[in-house]
């Protein structure tokens, strides 16, 4: 019965080491996850900071392609000539 048991536990503890050289080899042998670059993560930021909010239909547009207007003497942004001529309306009304 003892001997039984004593396989058994050496049994476990050589699949143990087994098992833990396996994975050391397997880390050693597998491509490393490098880090992103150090300018990537300013490049997407810088990305997310050039939308605008088109106030009329709530939509970000990037800058570049935004249409700009002059709303109650604010420069504002908008995503098509409809929202601009929406707030434009809008603006004719009120006053």
């Amino acid at each position: 019965m003892i001997r039984g048991l004593v396989f058994v536990v050496q049994l476990l503890f050589w699949l143990l080491v087994l098992r833990l050289l396996l994975r050391a080899l397997v880390a050693a042998i597998a491509p490393r996850r490098s880090s992103p670059a150090p300018g990537a993560e300013k490049r997407q930021v810088k990305a997310a900071q050039d939308l605008v909010l088109d106030r009329v239909c709530r939509t970000y547009v990037p800058l570049a392609s935004a249409l700009t207007a002059r709303v109650a003497g604010h420069e504002e942004h908008f995503c098509s000539t409809a929202c601009r001529d929406r707030a434009l309306a809008e603006v004719a009304r009120a006053s």
